[in-house]
């Protein structure tokens, strides 16, 4: 029987993982090709190397830096969390158990990535006007 605690668990990494979902997969990227934009000269066709660098290379920073910083905080740790000990020194068992528990923050992104990914095929394939031979082959 579901509790109202796991609801509100349930309801408040749906919520979190969409906001992370907006702002990472769409308002980072978003960011660096206006960023881009405002670099490249009006006057030319193509694209300049440096919006072509800002586009690739600004959200792989973006996101490194994301990664360092979130690194610094113990999400990862089980509030009832045991002393690490070495792989070799414990039971199959404990392995196991250890490698089914997520912890909050780990539901959180993986929920945000699937988001990420399904807006992607939908846009891709229900509103990016392609034709299918361009686009397939």
């Amino acid at each position: 029987m579901l509790n109202v605690r796991s609801v509100l668990k349930a309801f408040w990494v749906l919520l979190a993982a969409a906001a992370c979902a907006a702002v990472f997969g769409v308002g980072v990227p978003l960011f660096w090709v206006w960023l881009a934009s405002q670099l490249q000269n009006a006057g030319d066709q193509g694209i300049g190397m440096l919006s072509a660098g800002v586009v690739i290379l600004g959200p792989l920073a973006s996101y490194f830096a994301l990664v360092i910083f979130v690194g610094r905080f113990r999400f990862s740790q089980r509030p009832d969390a045991e002393p690490q000990r070495m792989a070799w020194t414990r039971s199959r068992r404990e392995i196991r158990q250890r490698a089914r528990y997520t912890t909050t923050f780990e539901e959180i992104v993986l929920t945000a990535v699937l988001i990420v990914g399904l807006g992607f095929e939908v846009w891709f394939f229900f509103f990016a006007k392609c034709p299918t031979a361009a686009c397939f082959g």
